[in-house]
């Protein structure tokens, strides 16, 4: 349904954003071709101006010549150099000049004005060449050519510099019409891009937040469900917590403790009752000789019956039930108290046999068990298919938000920032749409990962936690720190990566929310056999098994019951523990030995 609705929306995106890519280009190609002139006419107008003071140099060395003020060569050399620039310039303001930077492409106004004191231009520069080709001499008749050549530069400098400042002028006049068409045309363009976007706004985006929000009601109705369906599964587990409390009350009579055995402090039996041989069955066969043997032999570690026989030689007492293995290899159970005799050394074994107990419990257990659990089993499975529906959900909602709007957005702000206006209200204006467009992509990002996190599916649960808590320090006051202490970076199922961040989720923003909580720490840590989680805040905290005992937490599907059934349905343990103004522990165990 949604996949034909954003495929015609993709389709509208798709030609917006060719006229948005379409006004770019053109407007950067006007900009820089606008930049590119008036480089190139900041230079005319240099070299024409240039003209001017050329012109006068040459009159001035003309008549330093004539009065025979100096040195002649460097005079001469001088006016020689000057000249050939003052022509070259001339020449290549007109026609171009590869060297000088000119192009030669002038107006008509421009080289009718060149036209006009082209003659005054000849006059200085044939009478600058022929004073020029005069002799050092100073003789009457060269004196007189001298003045005449003179003469004629300084009769045609004033027409030629006045023909110069009108030329100069023009370039000027020029080169801001330029600069004003350019603004025009940035208008236009500027109302076509704002066209284009109040376009996308009416059949792109206000569509498309018509089908995020009904997706949203979908989303939020299906967590409604959920919400029953948990209550419904708490209300089972209370029935089944009861009934294995009535399966239990076993009316059984057990026997009296009694003496089982006496041993020495290093655990080397000296005394075996009658009743012990014979529940052990060692009637044919000879009794192990030490404690330490019998524990061996029933499978306790060295580890436990080493701590155990130092516990004893300290004088301590120990009270506990002992699973032992009989000589044809069945289990009994006895209920044991180990009590050292300081006097005599000795140790002694007061026990008494509990297996029919035990046994009995368990056949107890065993009579209602099918019955209850299939119905905890089915109400499991239909909250699994409505949190996986939920999951579904809010990755269908964050590709379209990622994917959909957030590359719209980008577009619209690529446009916006392509933009070059002149006028300062209009720039300030750009730039509070510039900042409004920013904050609303990163929302929509924000928005899109939490919804679900591109780096879970992509890298798993430990950099999704951490880009989570980056986010979170991103946005607010409170400091969430991330502590990976065993480098754990196994992956592991899909199902259960997304549970546990859920779960991390919710207890991060509760703590933001609620505890108002100034540090929060997320800590991973984790042995061969299981991964282990905690979350620890330093919030208010709250009266736990107050709010337990009144049924709060079994209310519209609270927060802690809702991470209560994640962790069970990926087969883990949760613990909390919180008390008013010491903040609060969640803790998570999950076993590893099934995600191997």
């Amino acid at each position: 349904m949604a996949k034909p609705r954003f495929k015609r929306l993709g389709l509208f995106y798709l030609i917006a954003l060719g006229c948005i890519a379409l006004s770019i280009v053109v407007s950067q190609i006007l900009i820089q071709t606008s930049i590119s002139r008036q480089q190139d006419d900041a230079h005319v107008i240099n070299v024409a101006g240039r003209q001017r003071m050329l012109s006068q140099k040459i009159s001035k060395l003309a008549l330093i010549i004539e009065h025979q003020k100096g040195e002649r060569h460097q005079n001469t050399v001088a006016l020689r150099e000057a000249l050939a620039l003052w022509k070259q310039s001339h020449e290549g303001l007109q026609f171009g000049d590869a060297d000088l930077g000119l192009s030669g492409a002038n107006s008509s106004v421009i080289m009718e004005m060149f036209e006009t004191i082209s003659p005054h231009y000849e006059a200085i520069y044939q009478g600058a060449q022929d004073l020029l080709t005069l002799p050092a001499q100073h003789d009457d008749s060269t004196a007189s050519l001298r003045a005449g050549y003179v003469a004629t530069i300084l009769d045609h400098e004033p027409t030629f510099l006045e023909g110069m400042d009108k030329i100069v002028f023009q370039y000027d006049e020029e080169a801001q019409e330029k600069v004003r068409e350019l603004k025009e045309t940035e208008y236009y363009l500027l109302i076509i891009s704002l066209l284009i976007i109040i376009v996308e706004l009416i059949f792109i985006f206000r569509p498309l937040a018509t089908s995020v929000r009904a997706t949203v009601l979908d989303l939020m109705a299906s967590e409604e469900s959920s919400r029953k369906m948990t209550r419904e599964l708490s209300k089972l587990y209370e029935e089944l917590g009861k009934s294995y409390q009535d399966l239990e009350a076993v009316n059984l009579e057990p026997e009296s403790p009694s003496l089982y055995a006496s041993m020495s402090a290093r655990g080397e039996f000296s005394y075996l009752a009658p009743r012990f041989l014979h529940m052990m069955e060692y009637e044919e066969t000879e009794p192990p000789k030490t404690f330490q043997q019998l524990l061996k032999s029933s499978g306790y570690k060295d580890d436990f019956i080493k701590g155990l026989m130092q516990l004893l030689q300290e004088n301590k007492n120990w009270t506990g039930e002992i699973r032992l293995i009989t000589e044809p290899g069945d289990f009994c159970w006895v209920e044991t108290f180990l009590i050292p005799i300081a006097i005599t050394g000795e140790i002694k074994m007061i026990s008494h046999d509990i297996t029919e107990f035990k046994e009995a419990k368990i056949r107890s257990r065993e009579l209602n068990r099918e019955r209850i659990e299939k119905s905890v089993k089915e109400q499991q499975y239909r909250s699994v298919l409505i949190l996986e529906g939920q999951e579904e959900e809010r990755k269908r909602l964050s590709r379209e938000l990622h994917d959909g709007v957030g590359q719209m957005l980008s577009a619209m702000k690529l446009l916006l920032e392509s933009f070059a206006p002149s006028s300062n209200p209009m720039k300030m204006r750009l730039e509070d749409a510039k900042s409004l467009m920013k904050s609303i992509i990163q929302e929509v990002r924000r928005v899109s990962f939490n919804l679900t996190p591109s780096s879970l599916d992509d890298f798993g649960l430990v950099p999704a936690i951490k880009k989570f808590c980056d986010e979170i320090n991103a946005v607010t006051k409170a400091k969430v720190e991330f502590v990976n202490e065993t480098r754990f970076i196994n992956r592991l199922e899909s199902t259960i990566e997304t549970n546990l961040y859920r779960i991390i989720q919710e207890s991060v923003n509760n703590a933001l929310k609620y505890a108002k909580a100034t540090h929060i720490t997320v800590r991973f840590s984790h042995n061969i056999n299981s991964l282990n989680i905690l979350i620890e805040d330093d919030g208010k905290g709250f009266d736990y098994d107050r709010l337990g005992s009144s049924g709060h937490f079994e209310k519209a599907g609270h927060g802690i019951f809702n991470m209560k059934e994640r962790t069970s349905y990926i087969g883990g343990s949760f613990n909390l523990t919180t008390e008013l103004g010491k903040g609060t522990k969640i803790f998570i165990t999950l076993s590893l030995d099934k995600n191997d």
